[in-house]
């Protein structure tokens, strides 16, 4: 995975990249290793913690709206299933991710987002005008409803890959005979969990087809390089970072998806996706804006 007025949860989502066995954001930091960015002498006196699966795409869209506003943070590595009474007791929910800021804490991507507009308006990710303001939180809402699908799309194809799993595991820091031990029930988990079967994917293949369109829908009416107005919102923020695990983007968690070992048909998915406007666009913001 994955504030407006809404009751939704993030879910874990995304997949694996990494080299040498160990995911790697930009500038060869281990994605979901502990890191401090931004304002060093007034954001380090409150400790500000992201309680994260690193290939969650939910994670990521909170990831990427903390750096964009300069503010620094460390993360903390959640183990799938374990993490449960964590963010029971840090937010009240059951999912990730979680934001501590000294003694605040919000779970959520959503509503992370929204809190950090409200306690930390520069960089603001948001329009004054209220026509443009509206469009932004609608958009933020679809495209935060289709990080949903594009997480079964994406686990109906590589679930049963080895090193999803050992991603996954990764923040236990477990040795590699348990790590293999454990996969084959946390695989059968998710699969109930999110109900992944071949129906499911056939289903949120579609949904995702439909956020690609809008995308490109968006950009034409837009003009620009961006969905609304002239530089980047959390519109922006939300759809690329949510579409981001499709599409293989050096420095992500998911650049290490081996697509040339997938079926054909797979194959011929990732490669359509990965080369329309909406896939070049999603590549562009990671190049420019992330």
């Amino acid at each position: 995975m994955l504030l407006k007025p809404s009751a939704k949860s993030d879910r874990p989502g995304g997949l694996p990249g990494s080299r040498d066995g160990q995911a790697l954001a930009p500038g060869g930091r281990p994605w979901g290793a502990a890191r401090l960015v931004g304002q060093k002498t007034k954001s380090l006196m409150i400790m500000r913690i992201l309680y994260q699966f690193p290939i969650s795409h939910y994670c990521e869209k909170s990831r990427w709206q903390l750096e964009h506003k300069g503010l620094a943070y460390e993360t903390r590595d959640l183990l799938p299933g374990a993490h449960w009474p964590r963010t029971r007791w840090l937010a009240r929910i059951g999912t990730v991710p979680v934001l501590r800021d000294g003694e605040r804490r919000v779970g959520d991507s959503t509503k992370i987002a929204y809190y950090l507009e409200k306690y930390y308006p520069e960089r603001s990710l948001i329009p004054e005008d209220a026509a443009l303001r509206h469009r932004v939180i609608e958009l933020e809402q679809q495209f935060d409803r289709l990080g949903v699908h594009l997480r079964t799309w994406m686990y109906g194809h590589v679930l049963d890959r080895p090193e999803t799993m050992e991603l996954l595991l990764a923040p236990a820091g477990m040795a590699p005979w348990i790590t293999r031990l454990l996969a084959p029930p946390l695989r059968e988990a998710i699969r109930r969990k999110y109900a992944i079967n071949p129906k499911s994917v056939v289903y949120a293949g579609e949904r995702v087809e439909d956020g690609l369109t809008l995308v490109e829908t968006l950009l034409v009416q837009n003009g620009g390089d961006y969905l609304v107005g002239d530089r980047l919102t959390l519109a922006d923020i939300t759809a690329a970072s949510l579409l981001a695990p499709m599409m293989g983007i050096a420095g992500t968690p998911w650049e290490g998806i081996e697509v040339s070992s997938l079926p054909e048909p797979v194959r011929h998915q990732f490669r359509l996706v990965r080369e329309r406007s909406a896939g070049q666009w999603v590549k562009e913001r990671y190049l420019r804006d992330r």
